[in-house]
C-alpha cells in the first residue's frame, strides 16, 4: 500500500516520494491562516518567544483562562480567512493519486482546523490529531500515534512541517523530516531536506531525485559522495566487547551492512560494557538489538547473517583505521 508505483533508490539515498505514510502540519503547510501570536507573547510573557501552550500551565488560573481565550480568538480569525497554501491542493492530489495514507497533526483545535478546511475548500483526511487529543508537537508521541492510526511503521513515515516544532518532533520520533517555507532558518539543518514552498515539494515528488538522508549528511560534507557510496556497500562483522561502540562509529561513517550471528544473545557482560544500550535488550538476540539501534539512527543500514564480509581487527581505533584506509585507496 502506498508509493507502490514509485521508484525506490538503491544505496544510501532516500526521497519523500518513497515514504509510505505522510504526516502533515496544518497551519502554514495546507492552510494559509497567517496566525500571529505576537500579541500573546507581549501580553502574557513580556515579549519572550516561548512555547505558549506548554507555558500556560505555569500561569495563575484566571490569567491562564484569559490566555486560552486570546489564543482561540487569533485561531478563529485565522480560520475564517483561510486559503490553501500554494501547492497544498496539488500535494493532497498527489497523495491520493498514489494511494499514500496521510494524516494532519496540528497544535490548533479540531474546531479551527475544520473551520479553516471548509473556508479553504481543503479535503481533510480521516486522521486529524489536534491539541484536543491531549498531545502537542514537538512531543514525539503525537507523530507515533499518527503512524499507528495510519497503520504505517513510524520509520516509513515522513513529517512535512513549516516550523521547528514539526522538525524536532519528527527527529524525536525517528521519522524523516521535510521542512517547507522556512528553508533559510538557522535550524533548517534539523530536516532531511528543505523546500522554499509546498509547491516545490510537489514538483520534487513528481520527479524524485536521490537525496542524502540526514544521518549521512555530515560524512558527505567531510568525505564526499563517493566515500559514502563505497562505505555503504561494505559489510562488516562485529566482534568484541566494544562492538556497539564500533557499530555506532562505522554506521556514522556510512557503512551500510553489519553481519551479526543470529544465534548470539546480548550477554550481561557485553551489555555492561555498552551502558547506553537499554536494559530491556538484555538476553535478546544480538541481531535484534543491532537492528533496533540502526532503525532509529541509520534506517537505511541493515543487519545480515551472511555474504561477503569484512572481518575487523580488534579494538575501536584499529577498526576505524582499517575502514578509513580501505575507503581511501
Amino acid at each position: 500500500m502506498g508509493a507502490g508505483n514509485l521508484q525506490a533508490f538503491s544505496g544510501p539515498y532516500w526521497h519523500p516520494a518513497n515514504q509510505r505514510g505522510f504526516i502533515l502540519d496544518w497551519d502554514g503547510v495546507l492552510a494559509e491562516t497567517k496566525l500571529d501570536f505576537t500579541p500573546i507573547y507581549d501580553r502574557f510573557f513580556g515579549g519572550k518567544r516561548v512555547m505558549i501552550l506548554e507555558e500556560a500551565v505555569r500561569l495563575p488560573a484566571t490569567e491562564r483562562d484569559a490566555l486560552y481565550e486570546a489564543i482561540e480568538k487569533i485561531e478563529v480569525e485565522g480560520a475564517e480567512k483561510a486559503k490553501p497554501v500554494l501547492g497544498a491542493l496539488e500535494l493532497i492530489s498527489w497523495l491520493e493519486k498514489n494511494d499514500i495514507p496521510w494524516a494532519v497533526v496540528s497544535r490548533n483545535t479540531k474546531k479551527c482546523v475544520a473551520m479553516a478546511a471548509k473556508r479553504a475548500s481543503i479535503k481533510l483526511p480521516p486522521i486529524v490529531i489536534t491539541r484536543d487529543d491531549g498531545l502537542l508537537k514537538p512531543d514525539p508521541q503525537v507523530f507515533i500515534k499518527a503512524s499507528e492510526l495510519l497503520e504505517i511503521p513510524w520509520y516509513q513515515c515522513v513529517v512535512i512541517g513549516d516550523f521547528l516544532y514539526d522538525i524536532v518532533g519528527a527527529r524525536r520520533a525517528c521519522m524523516r523530516a521535510v521542512l517547507v517555507r522556512r528553508a533559510n532558518e538557522e535550524w533548517s539543518n534539523w530536516a532531511d531536506v528543505a523546500y522554499n514552498e509546498v509547491i516545490d515539494l510537489f514538483y520534487a515528488l513528481g520527479n524524485p531525485q536521490p537525496l542524502i538522508p540526514w544521518e549521512y549528511q555530515p560524512v558527505v560534507r567531510k568525505r564526499g559522495f563517493k566515500w559514502l557510496e563505497r562505505a555503504f556497500g561494505l559489510t562488516v562483522k562485529l566482534v568484541g566487547d566494544d562492538a556497539f561502540e564500533i557499530l555506532a562509529k562505522l554506521a556514522a561513517m556510512g557503512v551500510g551492512s553489519f553481519c551479526i550471528d543470529n544465534e548470539v544473545r546480548l550477554e550481561a557482560d557485553r551489555w555492561r560494557n555498552s551502558p547506553y544500550i537499554d536494559p530491556k535488550y538484555l538476553w535478546e538476540p544480538l541481531d535484534k538489538v543491532v537492528s533496533d539501534f540502526l532503525i532509529k539512527r541509520f534506517p537505511l543500514a541493515k543487519v545480515v547473517s551472511d555474504g561477503e564480509v569484512l572481518d575487523l581487527p580488534c579494538g575501536m581505533s584499529e577498526s576505524i583505521s582499517f575502514i578509513e584506509e580501505l575507503l581511501s585507496r
